[in-house]
């Protein structure tokens, strides 16, 4: 089942009541309150710095294995919270990523950046772009552990295609970069959500590393994912024009429908939420080493080409 994503942009008070999750708003100065089951909450954004919440709320929230995603004075995710563990058989498979070899690593790190590549390609092909055919290029040069480094170098003419000479990719730049940014901290949340849901832990990656980063294995199952949110972006210039001055409220739900967009798995279409999840089990089996290859979603579309 799909889980839902919510926004809640208005001052106001979040509260459990038999299993629903509840938002209450003050409406002409009338009380309003919408309900939403538990159950179906997969992702929650509270952009309101004014919004107040129950400890009971934040603990139900965790044990349903939901991201809560918190923003700052400027509308920006700036934190997330996840469950402590909410898998039984999380030691076990804790204990296989911590005995991971970097042989294994490297050659599942291989296979990332191919998918991410694959995915970059169609994204271009998506929005009508030339290269496609040129970043396929780099599929034959990527070599364990991308010690090439084909990864980099695929982004940067990836980028380059999409841009047209009119923009940079640099976070701290502006349109399209917050509206990037905000759509990959959505899925950063995201794939965190899964990873715990798998019995796995976030700071310990398969190339990520670093002694300040909890969540460096995010960072790496997401790479695939990213031209998801892209193509949202850099392939809807109607939408995200580049002389926006800031992310609107109708640019902030269309990058949050990425958890929604249909993705391709396999001979199976699938939410992309759902894909995360059928990643990171697929991770655990890797790690376990009763596979070999991790499933990656592709665009759904015809005749993608397979990761080495």
């Amino acid at each position: 089942m799909l889980k839902r994503t919510l926004f809640f942009s208005k001052r106001g008070h979040i509260r459990m009541a038999m299993e629903q999750l509840l938002y209450e708003i003050k409406v002409d100065n009338q009380k309003e309150t919408h309900r939403f089951p538990l159950e179906d909450v997969g992702c929650i954004v509270i952009e309101s710095t004014q919004i107040t919440l129950t400890a009971y709320a934040l603990q139900a929230l965790a044990g349903n294995n939901t991201s809560v995603i918190f923003c700052d004075t400027t509308g920006m995710p700036s934190a997330f919270m996840l469950p402590h563990a909410s898998h039984t058989l999380t030691q076990r498979h804790v204990a296989d990523q911590l005995a991971a070899t970097e042989a294994l690593k490297n050659r599942l790190w291989r296979q990332t950046v191919a998918a991410k590549i694959i995915n970059q390609a169609a994204c271009l092909q998506a929005g009508g772009k030339d290269g496609a055919a040129r970043l396929r290029l780099y599929l034959k040069k990527i070599k364990s552990g991308d010690s090439g480094n084909c990864e980099a170098q695929a982004a940067k003419a990836y980028f380059a295609y999409h841009a047209d000479g009119r923009f940079q990719r640099n976070p701290e730049g502006g349109m399209p970069n917050p509206a990037l940014n905000y759509g990959y901290a959505i899925l950063r949340a995201a794939t965190a959500r899964a990873l715990v849901g798998s019995g796995l832990i976030g700071m310990v990656g398969i190339h990520h590393h670093n002694q300040y980063n909890d969540f460096a294995l995010a960072d790496d199952i997401m790479e695939p994912y990213r031209p998801f949110v892209d193509d949202i972006v850099l392939n809807q210039p109607k939408l995200f024009p580049l002389n926006a001055p800031e992310l609107t409220r109708l640019m902030k739900a269309a990058l949050l429908s990425v958890l929604a967009v249909d993705v391709q798995m396999g001979a199976l279409k699938r939410p992309l939420m759902n894909a995360l999840s059928m990643t990171t089990a697929s991770l655990v089996r890797c790690l376990q080493k009763k596979e070999t290859i991790i499933a990656y979603p592709t665009f759904p579309s015809p005749c993608r080409p397979t990761p080495p």
